[in-house]
């Protein structure tokens, strides 16, 4: 490879990775044959795989508590674990990023508590999350499930009170693996109620569900292949220690006290751990888009077309080709960039912002533990399904096999519609949050002077202005920042606007987080390599709200048009080889048949 290429790539390598390594290092991880893809026929054989493949990786990370000392590394541990298999990314991300990362947050240091982490750090038991329950929607918001303050044991008895109460999706029905639970329970003392608190509860040990515990197991899901089960408590027992109290008290006279500034935010508290899920989840959709670039780019290169017009031309030769192929990867640049840029903000940092505690909690409290990364999440669903859907179509039939990994990938992203927080819901605090903030967060658009389509400052004023509309409609219909209790049927009659203004808002982050990417290569190679790929996503996404830019005079026709020949003028510009081996995807990690020249031979030996 050229010096130049050589230098493109490890810069391009750089900035995805956020350092000179790149991908390699949380690669080779991964280097073990229980990674390997392997066809399993039955649903139990399926679930031993995973938790196998999860002992490997605790092991190769140096257990629990070591992982999580290096948040960072285990955010981009968690993403190549999404490519490699996304049953096993979701089932490791909610035993590091919930339960144990709450056990050590949340918790105090007791005896009791620290045996359980002990188990948790060596996989002794796997951790689980029980918040959802079945009956009711929005459910993390009005929480049933009971946990009774039993001074005779001492400690508590978690019980559901009625069975539409049970808790969904739990991760605990693989026989032959002990089971601990991060259980949401209400809080209840002799004198009252106390908020919702996280508790560590065994679910399970080898042998079946503990006493106190049922558990029934859900029908197997080809979307989330993975244990699922709902689980209901009568009276289970859990010890005083395994109260994650987050600097509560219980007297010995059964007395509960908490500092005032905890208990106006108990719920946020609580579920403080949410924003690494919310990470986490952002991190493995970004990374399953850029998986998924390279699988529909390497296909395209290798896959032969013949017909009247031309013999035995690779498809990806033709422009319509190119349209998909580019795009897709255009996806995978601007979704990694902004995780990236999410990734960066504390959790609750927007609240000390706005100075409002209640801004995010009106459908959904995951706004309001971190705006930046709840968004992240339901932006990088939104790019990685249309991503995966549109790689999945260009690969023809091909496409549709789960050997070749693009399914997969889809059904991680019909997952995080809804884990980690159901994404129109977060959309949906978002808008209210910015329809009633203050002005000092409103965008300024101005256009440049020439108004050039071609300039990416006319593509900034586009963002800026289609949200800095948005805002003020939002503001018009509901009233000005004082109205926060207008009456359910005006808010449901806005909830559409809502929902434009927060995606308006994630689109011009989005754009800023690219524009920033490109201008930190400036006359370099790899910047000119950068440059089409950012004017292509702008372009698609400033065309997706082209009518709205026609119909309020922010765009005239002759601009839009002139934006429509820019972007069939680029598509002929992307160094496309070269973005796509900055990805720094091993192929042979990958294993998918399609990627290489002789994907017939590899599909008819069973993708070896």
């Amino acid at each position: 490879m050229p010096r130049t290429a050589t230098e493109t790539r490890d810069r391009l390598r750089a900035l995805l990775y956020h350092g000179e390594q790149g991908n390699t290092q949380t690669a080779r991880l991964f280097e073990h044959p229980v990674f390997t893809p392997v066809d399993t026929p039955s649903t139990e054989g399926f679930h031993q795989l995973t938790y196998q493949r999860l002992r490997v990786l605790n092991q190769r990370l140096g257990g629990g508590r070591k992982a999580l000392d290096s948040p960072e590394r285990l955010l981009d541990v968690l993403g190549h674990a999404a490519v490699i298999d996304p049953s096993l990314f979701l089932r490791a991300m909610v035993h590091y990023e919930v339960c144990l990362n709450a056990a050590l947050t949340l918790g105090d240091d007791n005896t009791e508590l620290r045996g359980a982490i002990d188990r948790l750090d060596s996989l002794a038991a796997v951790g689980g999350v029980l918040i959802t329950e079945v009956g009711r929607g929005n459910s993390h918001v009005s929480v049933r499930t009971r946990a009774e303050y039993d001074p005779g044991l001492p400690g508590f008895r978690i019980t559901t009170p009625t069975p539409d109460a049970a808790k969904f999706m739990a991760m605990v029905g693989a026989r032959g693996h002990a089971q601990t639970g991060l259980v949401y329970a209400r809080l209840c003392t002799d004198d009252g109620e106390h908020g919702v608190f996280p508790f560590l509860v065994d679910i399970r040990d080898q042998h079946g569900p503990l006493p106190g515990v049922r558990t029934t197991p859900l029908p197997h899901s080809r979307v989330s292949p993975l244990d699922h089960c709902l689980v209901s408590f009568q009276d289970a027992p859990v010890p005083f220690g395994r109260w994650l109290r987050d600097g509560a008290e219980i007297s010995p006279r059964g007395r509960f006290s908490e500092p005032a500034t905890h208990a106006s935010d108990r719920l946020r508290r609580s579920l403080a751990v949410s924003s690494a899920a919310s990470a986490a989840g952002a991190t493995a959709l970004a990374a399953a888009t850029r998986a998924t670039a390279s699988i529909l780019y390497r296909y395209s290169r290798h896959r032969v077309t013949t017909n009247t017009l031309a013999e035995d031309a690779p498809v990806i030769d033709y422009g319509i080709q190119q349209e998909s192929v580019y795009g897709v990867l255009a996806a995978a640049y601007a979704t990694t960039f902004m995780v990236r840029a999410a990734r960066a903000h504390p959790p609750g940092g927007h609240r000390a912002e706005s100075g409002r505690d209640d801004a995010g909690t009106a459908w959904s409290p995951w706004s309001s533990v971190s705006r930046e990364l709840s968004l992240a999440k339901t932006a990088a669903t939104a790019e990685a399904e249309r991503a995966c859907a549109e790689a999945r179509r260009r690969c023809g039939a091909q496409g549709t096999l789960t050997v070749n990994r693009i399914p997969s990938y889809e059904a991680l992203t019909h997952v995080y519609n809804s884990a980690g927080g159901e994404n129109r819901l977060i959309l949906l605090d978002v808008g209210r949050e910015l329809a009633l903030g203050g002005e000092e967060g409103m965008p300024s658009p101005a256009p440049p002077p020439d108004r050039s389509p071609r300039d990416p400052r006319m593509w900034s004023y586009l963002f800026r202005e289609d949200e800095r509309r948005l805002r003020g409609q939002a503001r018009s219909v509901l009233g000005d920042t004082a109205e926060t209790a207008a009456s359910p049927q005006r808010w449901n009659e806005s909830l559409w606007l809502l929902l434009a203004l927060a995606r308006a808002h994630t689109r011009r982050v989005t754009f800023e987080t690219f524009d920033a990417a490109v201008a930190s290569l400036a006359n370099t190679p790899a910047g000119r390599a950068l440059a089409p790929l950012f004017g292509l996503w702008s372009l698609d996404a400033i065309g997706d709200r082209a009518a709205d830019h026609l119909a309020h005079g922010s765009l005239t026709p002759e601009e839009h048009l002139g934006m429509l020949d820019l972007r069939r003028s680029l598509l002929r510009e992307v160094d496309a080889e070269a973005l796509v081996d900055a990805l720094d995807l091993p192929p042979e990690q990958l294993a998918a048949p399609i990627m290489f020249p002789d994907y017939a031979r590899r599909l008819a030996t069973g993708g070896s």
